[in-house]
């Protein structure tokens, strides 16, 4: 698995200050379901002082372009695990995201619980997801979030593999579907991070949009490198 390197870790106002991030450009390849192990990552290199930021759930038309705001005004990017409906419901907003910089993730079609569905509903959810975001944008996902973290590996691995998608968990959950307040949010995120970190939060909380400013000059003044996923790890495949 390709694993990016961590950058000249800077200071907040360095960081603020710093070119617009480009997108990276992630080949598309072909893997064989029945000889590659799924890869499955909680984490990333825990060298230099690089997170991941990811967000799942939307597109949101209400609270993703606050978050996009906040985002764009710090220079950084991030990873949106996006439900496919809500992609087919949004198509110009899931364009907007990636035309900012930031990377698009399939985070199924419907949001149901995978691990107890059949393979064939799981390859569903998967391939559906990824043609809604294909359609919508043009590219197509190499990052795949089960909702609520339930995947069955051994079983499902597979259809991960056949759609050469990588399993992305996080390592920082900042509950922040639980609770919804700003303040606890930022203070999970900041207490949680390390250099390596997976942060999840969800885009479709206007609590989480509020949080968002102080969890990025938060991640900003100690120190950290925000980035996406592919980023952070490279191609789950290459």
């Amino acid at each position: 698995m390709g694993i990016g390197i961590a950058g000249l870790s800077l200071g907040g106002n360095a960081l603020a200050n710093a070119p617009r991030a480009t997108p990276i450009a992630m080949p598309q390849v072909e893997v064989n379901p029945s000889t590659t192990k799924a890869v499955t990552v909680n984490d990333g290199p825990g060298f230099g002082r690089r997170v991941a930021l990811t967000f799942d759930d939307g597109p949101d038309p209400k609270n993703t372009p606050r978050i996009l705001k906040a985002l764009r005004e710090r220079n950084v990017t991030a990873t949106f695990f996006m439900i496919g409906r809500n992609v087919t419901n949004q198509p110009q907003l899931a364009a907007q995201v990636l035309a900012e910089g930031h990377e698009l993730a399939n985070h199924s079609y419907t949001h149901p619980k995978l691990s107890s569905k059949s393979n064939s509903r799981v390859l569903s959810e998967l391939e559906r997801c990824q043609e809604a975001i294909n359609t919508a944008t043009g590219v197509t996902p190499v990052w795949f979030r089960p909702p609520y973290g339930a995947w069955a590996t051994k079983r499902q691995g597979p259809l991960a593999v056949k759609e050469c998608l990588g399993v992305a968990m996080w390592s920082v959950d900042t509950m922040d579907w639980k609770y919804r307040n700003p303040r606890s949010v930022t203070n999970r995120a900041l207490k949680g991070a390390r250099p390596g970190s997976i942060i999840l939060m969800h885009d479709i909380h206007r609590s989480t949009a509020d949080a968002v400013p102080a969890v990025l000059d938060g991640l900003l003044d100690r120190g950290y490198e925000m980035t996406t996923m592919s980023g952070f790890l490279g191609h789950p495949y290459v």
